[in-house]
């Protein structure tokens, strides 16, 4: 005898382009000595990630995973100005802080799974830094939709990579995670394969 679990309702809306999702969780953690954040949706399954990895400027101030805590209006804990008036942000950069704040994804197809861009853009919101209103938003959404262009998409085929198309022809969406990729790379390197 053989026990099912049917589940109701039509599951996750995985589709190429900009999602409105709620942060359910986010992790940091080192990858060969770059820390990176990991945070996964309310709308879409745990196995779904995005990861955004630390970059920092000629000045030497992180500001990838900064620029998340910042669109999506987390952490902030004080603004001063600088002697040439430019803003300055105490951001408490605990990963709890993300909990339950709302952003916008890019999700792109990659091969057979789909990914969320390691770019966000804010929702509306004001804050005692700034405030995001709808052409805010749009100048954020291309600028990461330019940056797909740019760097991701050009590095996959059109085959592989795309963010119109529909899904699997068995109707099935696979999801890749980032854990997917790095045992992938270690699998790779372990049979002789340069990564």
């Amino acid at each position: 005898m053989r026990t099912l679990t049917v589940k109701s309702g039509g599951g996750s809306s995985f589709s190429p382009g900009w999602h409105l999702v709620t942060i359910n969780g986010a992790n940091y953690g080192d990858f060969e000595g770059t820390q990176y954040i990991d945070t996964t949706f309310e709308e879409f399954p745990e196995t779904f990630n995005m990861r955004i990895y630390a970059k920092h400027g000629n000045d030497g101030e992180e500001f990838a995973i900064g620029r998340l805590f910042r669109f999506a209006n987390a952490g902030i804990c004080e603004v001063s100005k600088s002697d040439d008036g430019e803003s300055i942000v105490s951001i408490d950069d605990d990963a709890g802080q993300l909990i339950g704040k709302k952003v916008w994804i890019f999700m792109y197809k990659d091969g057979d799974y789909y990914r969320a861009l390691n770019r966000v853009a804010p929702t509306e919101f004001e804050n005692q830094l700034e405030s995001f209103k709808d052409n805010d938003i749009s100048y954020w959404k291309k600028n990461a939709e330019d940056y797909y262009i740019k760097f991701v998409k050009k590095n996959n085929t059109e085959e592989s990579s795309s963010w119109g198309s529909e899904e699997e022809p068995n109707g099935e969406v696979k999801v890749g995670s980032w854990k997917d990729i790095e045992n992938a790379v270690s699998e790779a390197q372990n049979d002789g394969i340069p990564s």
